[in-house]
């Protein structure tokens, strides 16, 4: 998983396993760890963009279905390993572990999403179904492909989560964000601290999905 994240490195950046940094592609200097949080956030957008651009040029026919499939899917990757590295404390937190929770996101993204209230199975793989079928409008698909970019903010937080547990962490609490919430963040904000084991993970069991603006504290 290593190899992945060197294959699908920053623009500007490239990771160094051996020294557990990530180093100046042209100078080949190592970069800070706010260097390197500036740069795959700038990733993160960019990539968001490129999914967005992608659905647009679907609907003018510049890309095929199964050109959209493969596209779009790598874009989604790109995302979940941006987040990630975003999340990172310090550059030596990079682990297998770090890289099975952004495995474990993907899949779901890619096929084995199932909705917590309807049990429909959701991914790209249904999204090119739906759009085979016809039964997405243009202004649909930007709407389910924001979905896709914005379920990167799962593999931010299930590397937080992750991290909180390996510095000792015991307890955690949800902080309702600058926004609209459903019902059920705002129920699960009013359960105060719990063991950090019992938390909902961020876009789970609430009815804004992927577009959830919480965040969870720990101690």
């Amino acid at each position: 998983m290593l190899t992945d994240l060197k294959l699908d490195a920053l623009p500007e950046l490239t990771y160094d396993p051996r020294s557990q940094r990530w180093r100046y592609r042209d100078s080949r200097q190592f970069a800070s760890m706010s260097a390197v949080r500036v740069q795959s956030e700038r990733y993160i957008k960019a990539e968001s963009e490129s999914l967005q651009k992608l659905g647009r040029d679907f609907t003018d026919s510049k890309v095929s279905l199964s050109e959209f499939q493969r596209l779009a899917a790598q874009h989604v990757k790109h995302i979940h390993l941006g987040q990630a590295i975003t999340a990172l404390s310090k550059q030596s937190d990079l682990s297998p572990e770090i890289f099975l929770e952004v495995g474990r996101q993907l899949k779901k993204q890619y096929h084995a999403g199932r909705d917590w209230q309807t049990g429909k199975s959701y991914g790209l793989k249904y999204l090119a179904k739906d759009m085979q079928a016809g039964k997405v409008s243009p202004a649909q698909l930007q709407h389910r492909l924001t979905m896709f970019a914005n379920s990167g903010a799962k593999s931010y937080w299930g590397v937080k989560h992750i991290l909180a547990i390996r510095d000792g962490y015991t307890e955690a609490r949800r902080v309702l964000g600058l926004a609209e919430h459903c019902l059920e963040c705002v129920i699960m904000a009013g359960q105060g601290w719990k063991p950090i084991q019992e938390i909902t993970p961020i876009g789970e069991r609430c009815s804004c999905r992927s577009n959830c603006k919480c965040s969870i504290k720990y101690r």
